[in-house]
């Protein structure tokens, strides 16, 4: 009987193939892992362009519900209807709402739409030197204690306080030597609850100039409506907003005009009642929450629109005449005769050429 021996050299030759074929599944893996990883950030490209794409759907589906609710809110006010609250996605407002058609598309739509017709802050995202007209009429019916004006930069300066006065002297400068971030706000209040007689509003009408000022630690603080006259104010400013508050305040309605010098600013107006909670405000604005959807995706948007459906309606004209030219003006009086117009144009007519 023959016995077979096993040799180092036969060992080697039984295992000349092992290192090959670990290469070639260390290969395997490392390709796998490559082809792997290309899916997984072709998938997530794609995911994201299809993110990008619905997001866009959702957004305009979300303003599609703005400009739906407006359109019937307008419709109601223009009919002398009242506006009702709408304080969940199921909510119809007693059937105020139910007529909205929520279906854009198969996959798109506006999920959800509260309104809020008493909201508690007014924001006006520009304020000119055109003035802008503001209703503050408590929605409680209590009167207000205090009304917080804040304004917020438009020039984008990360630093909008620098330059800003460091006194509050009356004295104002040109507007090409301006640095200031803010502008000076300018605003006239008037309580007008009840019966006022000319004289009345005349006499209650408070005019305010506003300043910028800084350090905010050493500004003038609170204007005291019920007790001062028309004065020049500083306001607490900082780099990211100024505010000044309206104290001392004993009636539930007012109207305030209201104007920026020398720099567009943004402005939000909050309140506090005569218990001293925050007040809500009827009358100025209304507030529509909409929640567009495309597939799986959600964007919300939020909007103040104006509370009597017409941006411009209660926009009150800053002056009783306005021309481009020049304008003559003729007066004629006597005894028992009043005459406030010019005669024909060529019969002594001292406006004529």
């Amino acid at each position: 009987m023959k016995t077979l021996r096993h040799t180092p050299k036969t060992a080697r030759l039984n295992e000349a193939g092992m290192v090959s074929i670990m290469v070639t599944m260390i290969l395997m893996i490392v390709i796998s892992l490559i082809v792997l990883g290309f899916a997984q950030v072709s998938r997530r490209n794609q995911r994201q362009s299809l993110d990008r794409q619905l997001s866009t759907q959702a957004f305009y589906a979300a303003e599609s519900g703005v400009n739906d609710v407006r359109d019937l809110i307008g419709t109601a006010l223009s009919n002398g209807q009242v506006v009702p609250n709408k304080k969940s996605c199921t909510d119809t407002g007693n059937g105020f709402y139910s007529s909205l058609n929520k279906n854009l598309t198969s996959n798109v739509s506006y999920s959800c739409i509260l309104v809020n017709a008493s909201p508690k802050q007014l924001s006006y995202n520009s304020i000119t030197d055109t003035g802008t007209i503001i209703p503050l009429i408590s929605g409680e019916g209590t009167n207000f204690s205090e009304i917080t004006v804040k304004l917020t930069t438009k020039t984008g300066s990360t630093t909008p306080s620098n330059g800003c006065k460091s006194t509050t002297n009356g004295v104002f400068t040109p507007t090409t030597t301006w640095t200031c971030g803010y502008g000076v706000l300018r605003f006239d209040l008037v309580p007008v609850n009840g019966n006022k007689s000319t004289t009345d509003l005349q006499n209650q009408v408070r005019t305010v100039f506003a300043v910028p000022y800084t350090p905010a630690t050493n500004a003038g603080g609170n204007y005291h409506f019920g007790t001062e006259g028309n004065v020049v104010r500083g306001m607490h400013c900082t780099n990211t907003d100024c505010t000044l508050t309206i104290d001392t305040l004993s009636s539930d309605k007012y109207y305030m005009r209201m104007q920026s010098i020398y720099q567009d600013v943004a402005v939000t107006i909050t309140g506090k009642d005569s218990n001293g909670a925050d007040a809500t405000f009827n009358g100025a604005q209304i507030v529509i929450d909409s929640t567009g959807k495309a597939e799986d995706v959600l964007r919300r948007i939020q909007v103040h629109i104006p509370a009597d459906g017409d941006g411009n309606k209660n926009q009150l004209p800053d002056n009783a005449l306005q021309s481009t030219d020049s304008v003559c003006k003729r007066f004629a009086t006597m005894d028992g005769y009043f005459k406030n117009q010019a005669d024909t144009p060529g019969d002594n007519d001292l406006c004529s050429n």
